[in-house]
């Protein structure tokens, strides 16, 4: 039997998370809003299950990432964090409810992307 490591199931996600970022701002060019929408929140979902798993931390719900995200700006001091992670949780809810025009989901697209680059730099505990 073969054991990873913690640490590769967390450059995993984090691999994932830098994809799906990608793979959002090419949606979002095609003008397809609601994929769009949706990978920029699974790229933030990569990066928080990334720093839960190098913490420990639960992260199989939607509730447990939300946790995550709490617990994280608890542990950095940056409380604009949570800000940035309602930014994700709005574009993932378009992708239900699919009642965001363009410049709403751009401009939440920026944030995600600020979100993803404060997660990037959390270091592991």
């Amino acid at each position: 039997m073969t054991y990873v490591h913690v640490n590769e199931f967390a450059k995993e996600f984090k691999t994932t998370g830098d994809w799906l970022l990608e793979e959002a701002e090419a949606e979002f060019e095609k003008g397809d809003l609601v994929q769009a929408s949706e990978k920029s929140w699974g790229a933030v979902s990569q990066y928080l299950k990334a720093l839960a798993t190098e913490r420990d931390w639960g992260h199989d719900t939607h509730a447990h990432l939300a946790q995550v995200a709490d617990r994280l700006a608890e542990e950095t001091g940056n409380s604009e964090m949570r800000d940035l992670f309602d930014s994700a949780q709005a574009l993932h809810a378009n992708y239900y409810q699919i009642n965001m025009e363009e410049a709403a989901v751009r401009y939440r697209m920026d944030k995600v992307r600020q979100y993803v680059s404060i997660l990037s730099s959390i270091p592991p505990p």
